[in-house]
Formats: structure tokens, C-alpha cells, sequence
């Protein structure tokens, strides 16, 4: 495309000009109609794709200006309506999406998701934020330093035309975490079979007192992760996360090469089913467990399926932990600095309508209190052990040492009761950062 270069020119000759212009001003239509309610929307044909826009950036962390006459289109796939994005809309073609910046807000009053767009780009630049490509209006320097500013009002007039209103917005392109590639930035995506982790449920999905923006981490059933980031300006900030696994839905970004999803609202997760590994509570208790935490990872929380692991006091909960290749699990409320530390480690349900037998081994380290109790329940509601009923189980208890560790001691036959339903064993442990800090194991737990 040939690019236009205008001459000054003498003053006589501008003056015949800007009549000239006057004149064809009557006829010439210079900027985009504004399509009514209900009225014919603008079509423009675009001459280039996302991906070949985006390509055309080449300064990374810095501005580069579009000197062609490029016109590209897209579906608006994010806007500003919940607040998780501000004076910010992302557009999508079939190629790939991009972030577009303008200088004010309220953007889905008249481009919400589903409007096609169609932007002229010349004279507009590229810029990136932490990796991020956008497109922008043009820049102000601030501290010696130039900055990114969005299309203004009279910009939008001139490069914006909006297209048709889709009913049916685009379908979100179905992915998994392991997937995802610098293709889906700033697409929208959905990824099944997740879940937050156990640390990030029902939390808020961001401060919507400060305002801060925050991390919550989801993962699917194999361990891979992802960041959701939220902004303390969404209207589901104060919102919480859900507990159980299922779909999200959200727009793609990275921040200095971590890949983050930015939800429309809160409806783009969708997690009420059972957690990964998690034992459906109406299906019928275990005949028998043998449990030898060989699929634990050292100095990590432990997360076994069917298995519950919560802390009712303090942040600590049971970890795994080995010595001589051996694995176990452990509890310690040293170096925790823990007013007060409770932890649960609780089986799977079992079927307890038959005599059952349980055994275990456990072991004591540094001793400076008895801190290890195991219980059973016929009412544990799967969640919350201070909700349900339990009693405490008597079983062999290893030697005090406390300059060290003691042998793993058997815990004896433990006749647990019969009962017309499940039942489920706790393994408990107390203590505190200054005085009860001795650590506890315990293995290979079996249930016949």
C-alpha cells in the first residue's frame, strides 16, 4: 500500500484547499455511523488478521506505529461490564485475539461481547504489557518515560465501526491446562475437569475492600496449574470460589511469561462436582484400606483420593515425608509459631456393617507432648470434622524420645464399630509453636 505524503504547500494553494474540503465535507461522510438501536450495522472488509497485526509488533516493551491502511475485525470476546476489565475490550478472529486499549470506560454500553468490531489501525500503535500485545491510541511521556494511551473518544469515531450483535457470542475454544500456548492469548477458552486448589476455596476471588487485585490458583487432576486473576474492582470480587471441580470459562493473558485467565463474571466457573479423587459420598464405604502413603511427596501436603486433610486451627496441615525411602505422613507444630494447631488426616468412607479391624504403625519425634489421637465417626459430613461425632480409638503408642525419633510401633488390633452405614478414621493432631511441639507419623494403615 502506497503511503500519502502532503507538502506544505503556498498559502494560496491552502486556502483553495481547505474550501475544496469544505465543499466535499458536505457530500463525504469522514467518520464511522454510529449504528441505532435496532438500525443497520457497519460492515467493513477486513484486509488483515489479528495474528498478522500482532506479528507486526517488533519492539518489545515498546511502541510500534501502523503506517498502512489495515483494517482488521473481530468479535468482542471480553468487555467491561463486571469490572474485571477496565477501558479495556478484547476482539477475536478466526487467527487469534488482541487486547484493545481506549481512554474511557463503560465500553459495553455499546460494544459488549458478541458486537463485531472493526478497527482502521493506521495510525494506531502496538505496544506490550508484561508480554501482553495491544493495541493503543498513541502514547504521552510522563518522567522521561513514554506510556501507552488508549483510543479516545475522537479516535473511536474515526477507526471504530461496530458490526452486528451477535445473540449467540462465540463458543470459547475447549483446551486443557497442559494445551495452552501463546496462540490462546487473549482468546476466550474453556478448560473442564479443574479445580482451585485446596488453599484457594472458597476464598474471595479478589479484595473488593482495597480493591487489590488477587491470584487464585486452579489446577486440573493431574497437578497443572493456572493462574485466575481477578481484579478488586470486579463485581464479584467478594464472591467466593467454588470448592468442587468442573469448567471455566475466560479470556487468556500472561504477565512476564505466566499465563493467567480473566473471567467475564463469576458464571464462567462452573464447579459442583465431586474433586478430583474425591469418593462420591452416596456411593457405598470401603470393604477394606491399605494405605501405605506411597503415592505422598515429600516435605507436601498430602492429597490422596477419598482422603481429607483440613486444618481446623492454625494454617498446617499433614504433610508427606520419608526417611531411608520409606513414606509416611507427619504433623508438627514446630518452628510454627501456632497459638494453637489441629489437624485431621481422614480416611475414605468404609463399610462398616461387617467387624472391621484396623491397624497402623506410628512414631514420635522430639517428644514434649501427646499430641496424636485417632477417632472414628458414622457421621462425618465429608468436610468439617467439628461438625461431626467421634470416638476416640485406644492404640500402642511408641516410646518418648526427645532428643530424636522412635521406631514405628504397631498400633495393636483396633476393633472399630459395627455400624448400618460408612464410617470414617481420624487421625488428629494438636499442638502449638512454643511448648506442644512434638512431631508425629504414622503408615501403613489397614483396614480388614
Amino acid at each position: 500500500m502506497n503511503m500519502l505524503f502532503v507538502k506544505k504547500e503556498k498559502f494560496f494553494a491552502a486556502a483553495l484547499a481547505a474550501l475544496l474540503l469544505t465543499v466535499i465535507s458536505a457530500c463525504v461522510k469522514t467518520e464511522f455511523d454510529e449504528p441505532p438501536a435496532g438500525g443497520e450495522p457497519v460492515t467493513l472488509t477486513p484486509n488483515m488478521t489479528i495474528k498478522e497485526l500482532k506479528a507486526l509488533h517488533v519492539t518489545p516493551e515498546g511502541f510500534d506505529e501502523i503506517t498502512e491502511d489495515i483494517v482488521i475485525g473481530g468479535e468482542v470476546v471480553m468487555d467491561d461490564r463486571s469490572g474485571n476489565y477496565y477501558k479495556t475490550l478484547v476482539i477475536q478472529d478466526a487467527t487469534g485475539g488482541i487486547e484493545v486499549k481506549f481512554n474511557d470506560g463503560f465500553l459495553y454500553q455499546q460494544m459488549p461481547v458478541g458486537r463485531m468490531l472493526f478497527i482502521r489501525c493506521k495510525d494506531l500503535l502496538l505496544t506490550d504489557y508484561a508480554g501482553l500485545t495491544q493495541l493503543i491510541g498513541s502514547t504521552v511521556e510522563e518522567g522521561g518515560q513514554l506510556n501507552a494511551v488508549g483510543l479516545t473518544e475522537s479516535q473511536v469515531r474515526q477507526k471504530v465501526a461496530k458490526g452486528i450483535y451477535n445473540t449467540m457470542p462465540l463458543a470459547p475454544a475447549e483446551v486443557s491446562i497442559a494445551q495452552i500456548n501463546q496462540s490462546h492469548l487473549s482468546t476466550y477458552i474453556k478448560l473442564s475437569d479443574v479445580e482451585f486448589i485446596k488453599a484457594d476455596t472458597a476464598k474471595t476471588w479478589a479484595d473488593p475492600v482495597t480493591n487489590y487485585s488477587l491470584n487464585r490458583t486452579m489446577q486440573d487432576c493431574n497437578g497443572l496449574q493456572l493462574i485466575v486473576r481477578t481484579s478488586g474492582y470486579a463485581d464479584f470480587a467478594g464472591q467466593k470460589t467454588p470448592k468442587g471441580k468442573g469448567t471455566i470459562e475466560g479470556v487468556l493473558g500472561v504477565f512476564n511469561g505466566t499465563y493467567q485467565l480473566y473471567l467475564r463474571d463469576a458464571s464462567g466457573a462452573r464447579m459442583d462436582s465431586l474433586r478430583c479423587g474425591a469418593i462420591d459420598p452416596n456411593a457405598p464405604g470401603l470393604a477394606s484400606l491399605d494405605e501405605k502413603f506411597d503415592g505422598t511427596s515429600t516435605n507436601a501436603d498430602i492429597e490422596l483420593p477419598g482422603w481429607v486433610n483440613v486444618a481446623v486451627q492454625g494454617n498446617r496441615i499433614w504433610r508427606g515425608a520419608s526417611f531411608s525411602g520409606d513414606k509416611f505422613a507427619s504433623a508438627t507444630a514446630f518452628s510454627s509459631n501456632l497459638p494453637a494447631m489441629e489437624t485431621w488426616l481422614i480416611t475414605p468412607p468404609l463399610d462398616l456393617k461387617t467387624q472391621k479391624t484396623l491397624t497402623f504403625e506410628s512414631s514420635s519425634g522430639y517428644w514434649r507432648h501427646d499430641g496424636f489421637t485417632v477417632w472414628v465417626s458414622t457421621n462425618f459430613d465429608g468436610q468439617n470434622p467439628a461438625n461431626a461425632t467421634w470416638t476416640e480409638l485406644n492404640f500402642t503408642k511408641p516410646p518418648s524420645d526427645a532428643n530424636g525419633y522412635s521406631d514405628f510401633i504397631p498400633s495393636g488390633n483396633i476393633q472399630l464399630p459395627v455400624f448400618n452405614g460408612k464410617g470414617y478414621v481420624g487421625f488428629k493432631y494438636v499442638g502449638d509453636g512454643t511448648s506442644n511441639t512434638t512431631t508425629w507419623r504414622f503408615d501403613d494403615v489397614k483396614v480388614q
